[in-house]
């Protein structure tokens, strides 16, 4: 993903230096353009230079080095600053934002972390030169529960990591969310972390992240759910904001009700995986959710919200067809009634996608779903796109709140 991004280390200790050149070099595309021991001495090479990325040690007097970091960045509103330091608190952390840090450099370096933070100054420089690639959130719904979505959302979203994408997995079902465990994973930190800090902001946010060996970053739900008690609309949209502008691709577990964090989920998205299975109560809960989503103007959109049809089976009371004439929109995929593939993967916390191959029929169509999201580019670059979210009326009348 890197093209030609340059750098610039201001830092007191030849040692460090040397060991920051070494790791940023071992990244592809990028280059070392200069290096200095003096702040004053950096800053103006980084005048001259006009690096993508200045890398700055944050060593006593700090006002000084927030100072002049915050003016150069006035100076050079597109630089990537990032900050060496072994200070790590939320009151650093929001001097260091204020002063328009990108990215805080923690001891002992962490050559991954790096990497990844690299690869978003690159996708971000890419945006603004017209060659960044779409940006995509997927949420996946049902205001029934019990109708698969954690299982379909987490799949969904390893099948995009598998493409290569960063992709991040969110669990909003804050009453019953389980992705983590889905995972395999047991999370040292949550989005009860992110809310319980001074301020939502990027760094915030990427503390509370876990990663999974395939690569795919994950905001789970804490164990304790009165950790996210309180939690509002305005919150979700600040985390969604700032993950929607650091991975390509957001994939959301949804909660099983229309309230103010839904909404605002389904305002960010651009597709709604509206999920249904073939029951008659599964039926009439979709139902439900698309005459709200039409009093939302959701449906004005053709992509907007999708229909996707879990727990297909051959002897299904009620078809695919049947389920599109009931609810009056086409099913959009469907994915095969697998139980014992999928009831061993969620029992052992290995999930259908986790492999390089996907598990059992549910695992396949879950990877062929991937792809019908976000195909691989053709031939001429073109790609086909979801549609861009839009604004929706009504949530004044329908809720009484802004």
């Amino acid at each position: 993903m890197n093209n030609g991004l340059s750098v610039v280390l201001v830092h007191r200790s030849e040692r460090e230096r040397t060991g920051l050149k070494a790791a940023f070099e071992a990244l592809p595309g990028v280059q070392v353009a200069g290096e200095r021991s003096d702040l004053r001495a950096g800053i103006a090479l980084a005048h001259q230079v006009r690096p993508a990325i200045l890398v700055l040690e944050l060593a006593a007097p700090v006002d000084d080095t927030l100072t002049a970091a915050g003016q150069y960045k006035l100076d050079h509103p597109d630089v990537a600053i990032f900050l060496c330091t072994d200070v790590f608190d939320p009151d650093f952390l929001l001097r260091a934002m204020r002063a328009g840090a990108t990215e805080v450099l923690r001891r002992p370096l962490d050559r991954g972390a790096l990497s990844q933070a690299v690869e978003r100054v690159s996708a971000l420089t890419a945006r603004k030169q017209g060659g960044g690639a779409r940006r995509h959130v997927f949420t996946v719904f049902s205001n029934k529960g019990g109708q698969g979505v954690s299982t379909i959302a987490t799949n969904l979203a390893l099948s995009l990591r598998a493409s290569g994408r960063e992709v991040a997995l969110v669990d909003f079902d804050y009453q019953s969310g389980d992705v983590a465990f889905l995972l395999g994973l047991s999370p040292r930190h949550s989005l009860g972390d992110v809310i319980a800090a001074p301020r939502i902001d990027s760094a915030s946010v990427q503390d509370a992240l876990t990663k999974h060996e395939s690569g795919l970053f994950v905001l789970a739900q804490p164990e304790h759910l009165d950790r996210v008690d309180g939690l509002t609309g305005l919150q979700v949209g600040t985390v969604l904001e700032i993950l929607g502008s650091t991975f390509e691709i957001v994939v959301i577990d949804a909660p099983h009700v229309f309230n103010e964090i839904s909404l605002e989920v389904f305002d960010r998205s651009s597709s709604v995986l509206l999920v249904a299975e073939p029951s008659v109560p599964s039926v009439r809960a979709a139902r439900r959710s698309l005459d709200l989503f039409q009093k939302l103007n959701y449906l004005a959109l053709p992509d907007r919200v999708r229909l996707l049809m879990n727990r297909r089976s051959d002897s299904s009371a009620i078809t695919a067809v049947q389920l599109e004439e009931t609810l009056g929109v086409p099913v959009f995929a469907t994915v095969s009634n697998d139980y014992a593939a999928v009831s061993q993967a969620i029992n052992t916390g290995r999930p259908l996608c986790g492999g390089s191959i996907p598990e059992g029929r549910a695992g396949r169509d879950l990877a062929a779903l991937a792809r019908q999201l976000v195909p691989v580019e053709s031939s001429n670059g073109a790609a086909v796109e979801g549609a861009a979210p839009t604004k929706r009326p009504g949530r004044l009348r329908l809720f009484g709140r802004g």
